[in-house]
């Protein structure tokens, strides 16, 4: 039976869990701005388990029951079952055994293991290595790269031609990570639950070495104000991989009291642990986006961030840059930053960078690869 309208079969596996993080959190995002624009498509959302988010009259869940292999046995055979008209992967992994007759639109958020292999674990290395990231390619009838950066590093790593590849920058959400939140007595609050008492810098990540947190910790310590203002260090994030090192860093410098690892933090809480900072840190070694350095830029907190890869691209003239490897650079921007007024253009800059417009655009793509343009 012919379709009234063509079917998008998304792999909504990542967007829907609890503690959401990294392209965990894009899947979520990019599906309610898929959502929330007028749509010419129907949608499949493929999920592991059911979810009781409510979604437009076009969106049906299908419940995929596969404990193991979930995305090359699963997602692949319902590929051939359903035969959509096209298949969205949010996040990466392209099953290899799909129908090749449905096109495939996949976002690529980084190509970490080419950049930085000795920081990956055994898992990423399984599914995210030179070979897979090829054939994820060759499966893909369009590919969407998160920074011009990303789209960059695909062409000179990966060959990919250039019109394969539509940049379609991730989003903030403005009235979440809103500077008026300063004011609020939730700040407090949070800062009381997290027992900061002290002025503080930030930092929101996974802990994991490609986010260069020895480095910063050690230039950390090199700042003055850390003893005699008692500024504080606070890292929000759960342990990822190799982490041992970076978790022994701060008895290594003596600065047990001063370096804080608080876990996960709560959607709810985040916004006003940002809000009670004074600079936001994020000296990663290498990201294909980078959501931490708009969410802190949306709530005008200074940051301090790298020079290197997408960084730059989302920092735009509003955030401080250091050399990734050098100590004494981060060290230096991170004194900076104590003293550092954000221009106050700098709402111009991070409205380029919304969800709904990421969400037009990914539309934008599917008609494109349906249209065969």
């Amino acid at each position: 039976m012919k379709r009234l309208r063509p079917l998008v079969g998304i792999d909504a596996s990542r967007a829907y869990i609890s503690s959401r993080t990294g392209t965990e959190n894009y899947s979520y995002q990019i599906i309610t701005a898929l959502a929330n624009e007028e749509s010419r498509f129907d949608f499949n959302l493929y999920l592991k388990e059911d979810v009781q988010y409510i979604q437009p009259g076009n969106f049906t869940n299908k419940v995929i029951p596969f404990p193991y292999l979930w995305t090359q046995g699963g997602l692949a055979m319902r590929t051939w079952i359903d035969r959509p008209d096209l298949l969205f992967i949010p996040a990466h992994v392209v099953p290899f055994l799909k129908n090749p007759f449905v096109p495939t639109v996949v976002v690529v958020h980084d190509l970490r293991t080419e950049f930085l292999p000795q920081h990956s674990d055994v898992r990423q290395m399984l599914y995210l290595n030179p070979i897979t990231e090829k054939i994820r390619v060759l499966l893909s009838s369009h590919i969407i790269a998160v920074s011009e950066s990303t789209k960059k590093d695909m062409i000179s790593k990966l060959g990919v031609s250039s019109a394969k590849i539509t940049v379609v920058y991730e989003g903030v959400d403005t009235k979440r990570f809103d500077a008026d939140l300063k004011r609020s007595p939730r700040v407090g609050d949070v800062r009381a639950k997290f027992h900061l008492n002290n002025p503080y810098l930030l930092f929101v990540g996974t802990i994991q070495p490609r986010k260069n947190l020895v480095r910063l910790m050690e230039a950390f310590s090199k700042l003055p104000q850390v003893k005699s203002q008692g500024l504080d260090l606070v890292i929000a994030g759960r342990k990822g991989w190799m982490a041992d090192e970076i978790l022994g860093t701060p008895a290594r410098l003596g600065l047990e009291q001063n370096i804080r690892f608080i876990d996960y933090v709560s959607d709810d809480d985040l916004p006003f642990l940002y809000a009670g900072a004074t600079s936001f840190v994020f000296p990663s070694l290498y990201e294909g986006f980078g959501l931490p350095i708009l969410e802190a830029l949306s709530m005008r907190i200074p940051v301090v961030t790298s020079n290197v890869s997408s960084m730059p691209e989302v920092g735009g003239a509003f955030a401080l840059y250091a050399d990734p490897k050098n100590v004494e650079s981060i060290a230096q921007q991170l004194s900076d930053s104590l003293t550092y007024t954000i221009p106050g253009d700098v709402e111009k800059h991070v409205s380029q960078f919304t969800w709904a417009k990421a969400g037009k655009q990914t539309v934008g793509v599917f008609d494109k690869v349906l249209h065969h343009e």
